[in-house]
């Protein structure tokens, strides 16, 4: 980079480069002039029709399964070609926003963001990088103990009722002997906690851990399968500790929630990832 200096002779300051011949440092000056404008890409027009379109799905101006106008209407109002509305579709296509179908006189459907597609392409980040199922397990001890103590602490209205009917689902299961149905059931348990406490952050990095826990729980138990009445003795656990939370929230005992949750994903987590299992890289998505 040239470098600024004040001039032997007169008033001001010159550009000094390291070229004799080039005193001015003008070569300098414009190559960085070049990368500057290199940088700045100015977006293409299909990005920036998808950009708007996204914005109007994010912010609810168009509803899941609203079609959008055809495309003649489309390029009509927005003074853009067939191709360029194709491909800011492709770009919307691919980041799930809409669907088209192909020879359809109806438009592109619209679709919601969902965390189902995030959890899919993390699933496949958190592979890649070689994270362990143990190390999905522990992340739910940085979340739930502090929800169940919230919860506790807050009571939101008809928090203890809507657990109470999610375990009741669970029993049923259980009486039923669907365990692999539970097994889901079990992260939907997981889910509603943490939805009901109003922590939306919380809450969307929660979604996106269970349904790659999901996956490995139903996994594991078609890989894992107990006799029938050690698993309905296993799950009938599980749910007399649900029970027990329940009890600590609606009785306002926060510290008391936020241990007995502690200590049940601690135990919960020892059963899924037994021992010689602690460095099992995540691979539900393959």
């Amino acid at each position: 980079m040239a470098r600024l200096k004040r001039a032997t002779s007169g008033g001001g300051s010159t550009l000094d480069g390291d070229n004799p011949a080039d005193p001015a440092g003008l070569a300098d000056f414009r190559r960085d002039a070049d990368a500057t404008r290199n940088s700045l890409r100015v977006p293409k027009t299909a990005e920036m029709v998808a950009a708007h379109i996204r914005r109007r799905i994010i912010r609810g101006e168009l509803n899941e399964g609203d079609f959008l106008p055809p495309e003649a209407q489309v390029t009509a109002a927005l003074g853009i070609s067939r191709p360029t509305l194709r491909e800011a579709f492709r770009i919307l296509e691919a980041e799930n926003l809409i669907s088209v179908m192909r020879g359809s006189r109806s438009g592109a459907r619209v679709h919601k963001p969902r965390v189902e597609g995030a959890s899919r392409y993390a699933g496949f980040v958190l592979q890649a990088e070689g994270t362990t199922v143990a190390d999905i397990y522990e992340a739910r001890l940085a979340i739930e103990p502090f929800i169940a103590r919230r919860l506790a602490e807050t009571r939101p209205a008809n928090a203890t009722n809507q657990l109470r009917a999610e375990t009741e689902r669970l029993r049923r299961m259980i009486e039923a002997a669907r365990f692999v149905d539970f097994m889901v059931g079990i992260a939907e348990f997981h889910r509603l906690l943490v939805e009901i406490s109003g922590q939306h952050t919380l809450l969307f990095l929660t979604r996106l851990l269970q349904e790659i826990l999901a996956r490995y729980q139903v996994q594991y138990f078609k890989m894992h399968r107990l006799q029938e009445d050690e698993q309905r003795r296993r799950a009938l656990v599980g749910i007399r500790s649900f029970d027990k939370l329940i009890e600590l929230i609606e009785a306002g005992q926060g510290e008391a929630a936020e241990a007995h949750w502690r200590l049940h994903l601690v135990n919960a987590n020892a059963m899924w990832v037994p021992r010689g299992h602690e460095t099992k890289v995540v691979d539900v998505f393959d």
